[in-house]
């Protein structure tokens, strides 16, 4: 598997650093960089539909004026059903091209989208205008983590599924059919929503008794 570039810790790297590990690339530790760049990990991380990622990779090349540059992308990413995508996080006034301090950034992303274009990657530019749109639905995804991390599979989560099907149910009403203690209900639930096998409104509310789940297509 890929292996991220390890990145300096001066002014401009690792001001908010961040290290943690990630259960997507086998509990290794993974090192972040800003607090918007832990924000994208959260979300990747606890995305169902992401197999793996890696991040500060890859590093290319490329030649301005004359001059060779190197640049890191933010953040590599594999889906389950094969797509890729090369990723930059980026706040929103890093991308005013009114700003002369913006150069450099501007620069950096003009090389890495033709060197996408010119590889037939997918690329995107992803700022904190969705990475943090709904600070519920963060502390949620960061629940899911903190679950899957610190906890194995639930004993009883085969059993929870058996009465979750394709109409929404609360994790009230899962409590009430099955009997079962509501803390293995809510941490099974979430182990279902992380491993691709349940919905979770996690957009909607901090996940709670009246959470709603529903069972993947």
């Amino acid at each position: 598997m890929y292996q991220p570039k390890v990145m300096p810790r001066n002014a401009k790297y690792g001001s908010n650093y961040w290290s943690t590990e990630g259960p997507k690339v086998n509990m290794r530790e993974v090192i972040l960089y800003s607090d918007l760049e832990f924000d994208n990990w959260v979300h990747i991380e606890s995305d169902p539909n992401i197999e793996t990622y890696c991040e500060q990779y890859p590093e290319i090349s490329y030649v301005y004026d004359g001059v060779l540059h190197t640049s890191v992308f933010d953040m590599w990413i594999r889906h389950h059903d094969g797509t890729q995508i090369y990723r930059e996080i980026k706040y929103e006034a890093e991308l005013n091209e009114n700003d002369p301090r913006n150069e450099r950034t501007l620069r950096q992303i003009d090389a890495q989208r033709a060197y996408c274009i010119a590889n037939n990657f997918t690329y995107e530019v992803v700022t904190e205008k969705s990475l943090r749109r709904n600070h519920q639905e963060l502390e949620n995804r960061l629940k899911i983590i903190s679950i899957i991390k610190n906890s194995l599979k639930p004993g009883v989560a085969d059993d929870v599924i058996k009465h979750i099907n394709d109409k929404r149910r609360s994790l009230q009403s899962l409590y009430e059919i099955t009997t079962l203690p509501y803390s293995l209900i809510h941490d099974s639930c979430l182990w279902l929503y992380y491993h691709g096998k349940i919905h979770i409104n996690i957009d909607k509310a901090i996940i709670c008794r009246q959470s709603e789940v529903w069972l993947r297509e």
